[in-house]
């Protein structure tokens, strides 16, 4: 019997599973261990990263939850999709800031880009290339993508097949060729993570999330991140442009809503990177940054007070 191909978050979920069953027993094999609640302080948040989900329930579960946390989402999906995420973003505009989602070897892919800024995208996803992100038979969907200002959001690292295509360091070849393109890569470059840092420290535009397995495999020890992002400012070995090193990771879920009982979501993702900056000693003014305040200057939405 052929086997049938397993997605990223399919095979996150199954290893979380395991390691759960291991550890926790059956109870927690459904997802990640349920995060110990604590308070959150009132910020403004975007969830830069958030997958749209044909199930019917999709926006009665992030609504209500992303608003009890001032929070936005940038939700991306393919365009088939898209009708569904304008008439959430139509209904639910404090809430949903529509993305779209290309296939980068796709021949219509440039074309796609086109008519998603033209109906109002502020993003567009890419995932799974054929070839290394920085080949040049992609520069015509950057382009495009930069000409329109729209954020170009890349999985970096690991995935079930062809991660050494999506190296972090090739985000750096990207962001030289289109300055004005502001990036997010995924990950944090998992597990090229010095490496991934290293661009964000030369590149003023380019920015990482720490979505996905990074946070969870590295809880023990997250101080480590101090040694990967490691400056406070301008240095003698970065760009004068150059800022808190925190301040380039943003924030993102790459989670679906409805999931709480499971370990997932929003609530769980605020509470890992709250865990991260504890451990970080990262600074109050640059974690609002990091939350949502500069999604929030890029995609010029007003800081929403909490």
């Amino acid at each position: 019997m052929p086997s049938c191909p397993v997605s990223r978050r399919e095979f996150l979920q199954a290893a979380a599973a395991a390691a759960a069953i291991t550890t926790l027993g059956p109870a927690a094999a459904l997802g990640q261990a349920p995060r110990p609640r604590r308070s959150f302080p009132r910020r403004f948040v975007i969830d830069a990263h958030q997958h749209f989900s044909p199930d019917a329930r999709y926006f009665d579960w992030l609504v209500p939850t992303y608003r009890k946390h001032n929070a936005m989402a940038c939700v991306n999906g393919w365009l088939r999709e898209f009708p569904a995420i304008l008439e959430g973003a139509k209904k639910f505009p404090d809430v949903v800031i529509p993305y779209g989602r290309i296939n980068p070897d796709a021949g219509g892919a440039a074309a796609e880009v086109e008519h998603f800024a033209k109906n109002g995208a502020r993003g567009i996803k890419l995932h799974s290339p054929k070839f290394d992100w920085d080949d040049e038979r992609y520069f015509p969907i950057y382009e495009r993508i930069e000409k329109h200002a729209m954020m170009a959001l890349f999985h970096t690292g690991i995935t079930t097949a062809g991660m050494a295509r999506m190296r972090p360091s090739f985000i750096h070849t990207i962001s030289v060729k289109f300055p004005e393109l502001h990036i997010l890569g995924a990950h944090l470059g998992n597990p090229w993570y010095t490496e991934a840092a290293e661009v964000a420290r030369l590149r003023p535009k380019v920015y990482w999330d720490v979505t996905g397995s990074t946070l969870i495999k590295t809880e023990r020890n997250l101080k480590q991140f101090k040694d990967y992002l490691w400056w406070e400012g301008p240095t003698n070995h970065s760009s004068p442009q150059a800022v808190h090193a925190f301040e380039k990771i943003l924030f993102g879920t790459d989670e679906q809503p409805g999931q709480e009982e499971k370990g997932m979501g929003l609530e769980n993702m605020l509470g890992r990177y709250e865990e991260l900056f504890d451990a970080c000693g990262v600074p109050e003014p640059v974690r609002q940054k990091s939350f949502g305040a500069t999604m929030a200057r890029i995609l010029k939405i007003p800081v929403r007070v909490a």
